[in-house]
């Protein structure tokens, strides 16, 4: 009797959580990353032959992820968890999504528009940031007339803060007005909630049935030591690194400002190195210092991405690691420098609570002081928009996003936690699922629950090394034009040929969307010619082969939620107990669900 059914009690588990690459569980939105990886390697060698199916693959990523391309630049989270980062080289996702995006950002202007019947409710999202814009897209799509209200004069938020040499300004804008064009949202600019008689009581009065705040974190965080606002951050010459990096990017603050001049930027995160770089860039002689540990690998580690810290030290920028600032010091109203004692431990057993060893304290001299160590929300306005209780913090659902004291606002993104882009979007998209439910009166929580089991390396002898990702010089590179070269056509292919392909197939069906299979292909176990001898267990590198009792006999079983479909174990049956049949997904899940 052929069956393809697993047996037991341990199935329970394994059938409600879903395999999946580990790369994929810790992309905030759980792109398809193994998939288009696999359409990546099974490109042409001729780009003009190439180009298309580029596109094509853009295009679904587009799908659910209309900021792709700029993640192409900035955002590698996933190739934190890659199986791949010990054995050889996390796969270069970043760069083969910039590959994409240097074919697909100009096609985005010729990109028809969705074309979506808006006959849904109204929605007001507030600002046009990552988590806002992600918001007004889901929510577009499915029908919803959204309408995004912008603060400033263009959308982005935060995004236009990263220096040009990281994010060209074109991709930017480019994908920017294309992704409200495409999807059909409406943005009115200048749009200040709070002023004036724009409050969120009178969106509602006005017809919109749901609010999604996403306001970001327009205040800088002021500079503290042991719980104390530390004085002289009014002196001349000090600022706040989120104004620096904006009035650099509106031409406001350029070479005459910082050359020659000696800065301090206090911060450890990737704005203060954006900062700092910048900086250096305009002539600036630049030193960081970071209350946190040289070592990344550390609880107390710099939270800098290491090509962040890597660029900044190339550059000449000096680093100095755990310190903090105890006094600011100031002559005749300016900035003169600041005294730094040791940070012996920036964490404990409640969180962020900083030590120092004042005792070993050191003095750094300078012209300005940058700070750069996070930003708040506007807090008058949440008060006054009674989203605050009394001991003036948010109370919002974490799991809906639903606001406690406002059943039709919500709220995400950085002014509910300060994150990544890629963690703002997907506050944008459990937002968009929230509203939807709200409006159609449905369960808020009811089978949202998504629990996800990563999937181990797939065993080799041997595993090849990643792509060289190319810098210009940093003697050529003190400019901001982009100083990391993208992937060729041949670099692209090669580093995505790396990837293991560490999900199961169900996850991926790369084979299926190009036509090269009709569907996946299960292996089945006859269960009268099995003799439990082991060797499918073997052969088998993806732990899906495996032996099992029933009724005091040991026999073979395959776990489809692990199988890769590559015929190993069939191979190595000495019985002929195993066979590959071509089979329906929906089918293959349903029949193993059915032995719950």
């Amino acid at each position: 009797m052929w069956t393809t059914e697993s047996k037991g009690a341990a199935r329970v588990e394994e059938a409600i959580k879903q395999m999946l690459p580990p790369c994929q569980i810790k992309c905030p939105i759980n792109e398809d990353i193994q998939r288009t990886n696999v359409l990546i390697s099974l490109l042409p060698e001729e780009i003009e032959e190439a180009r298309p199916q580029i596109i094509e693959i853009s295009d679904y990523l587009y799908e659910e992820n209309p900021f792709f391309n700029i993640c192409g630049y900035i955002c590698g989270l996933c190739e934190l968890e890659c199986n791949y980062k010990t054995k050889g080289g996390a796969i270069r996702r970043r760069l083969l999504k910039r590959f994409l995006s240097d074919v697909y950002t100009d096609h985005l202007n010729q990109k028809e528009e969705f074309g979506v019947v808006k006959d849904k409710e109204n929605v007001a999202v507030i600002g046009g940031g990552p988590g806002g814009l992600m918001c007004a897209y889901a929510l577009s799509k499915k029908g919803y007339r959204v309408t995004v209200f912008e603060a400033s004069n263009r959308l982005g938020g935060a995004l236009w803060l990263i220096p040009s040499y990281r994010l060209p300004a074109d991709v930017l804008s480019t994908t920017l007005n294309n992704l409200v064009r495409i999807a059909g949202i409406d943005v009115k600019f200048g749009a200040k909630l709070g002023e004036g008689k724009l409050t969120i009581e009178k969106l509602r009065n006005d017809g919109y049935r749901a609010v999604f705040l996403a306001k970001g974190t327009p205040y800088p965080r002021v500079l503290t030591f042991d719980g104390e606002v530390v004085e002289g951050q009014d002196l001349s010459g000090v600022m706040y690194g989120h104004t620096l990096l904006y009035e650099v990017s509106h031409g406001n603050m350029g070479r005459d400002y910082f050359e020659g001049k000696r800065l301090i930027v206090i911060g450890g995160g990737n704005v203060a190195f954006d900062v700092a770089r910048t900086a250096r860039r305009l002539g600036g002689e630049v030193t960081v210092v970071a209350l946190e540990a040289e070592d990344k690998s550390s609880r107390d580690g710099i939270p800098a991405d290491e090509e962040e810290i890597a660029g900044a030290w190339e550059e000449g920028i000096r680093i100095v690691y755990s310190r903090g600032v105890e006094r600011i010091i100031g002559e005749h109203g300016r900035f003169r420098g600041i005294s730094c004692p040791k940070c012996t431990s920036v964490f404990d057993d409640e969180g962020f609570n900083p030590k120092f060893d004042c005792t070993d304290c050191v003095s750094l001299e300078g012209d300005a002081l940058i700070i750069t160590v996070g930003q708040v929300p506007d807090k008058a306005f949440l008060q006054r928009e009674e989203l605050l209780d009394e001991k003036g913090r948010l109370i919002v659902d974490p799991f809906t996003l639903q606001s406690l004291r406002k059943g039709f606002v919500f709220v995400g993104g950085d002014v509910r936690i300060i994150g990544f882009m890629v963690e703002a979007m997907k506050e944008g998209l459990v937002a968009a699922e929230s509203i939807e439910r709200y409006l159609r009166g449905l369960d808020m929580r009811e089978g949202r629950k998504r629990d996800y089991e990563g999937y181990g390396i797939p065993v080799r002898k041997s595993y090849k090394p990643e792509v060289e990702v190319a810098w210009i010089p940093p003697e050529k590179r003190m400019h901001f034009q982009l100083f990391e070269k993208g992937l060729t056509l041949k670099e692209a292919r090669e580093e995505a040929k790396r990837c293991l392909t560490c999900g199961p197939c169900v996850s991926c069906k790369a084979c299926v969307s190009i036509g090269f299979e009709k569907s996946l292909y299960a292996v089945e176990v006859d269960v009268e010619r099995c003799s439990g001898c082991g060797m499918c267990v073997y052969a088998c590198n993806y732990d899906s082969a495996r032996l099992i009792v029933v009724e005091g006999n040991t026999i073979s079983t395959t776990d489809m939620f692990k199988c890769k479909s590559c015929g190993m174990c069939v191979v190595a049956c000495p019985s002929h107990a195993r066979r590959l049949v071509d089979d329906n997904t929906e089918q293959r899940i349903e029949r193993a669900l059915s032995v719950l």
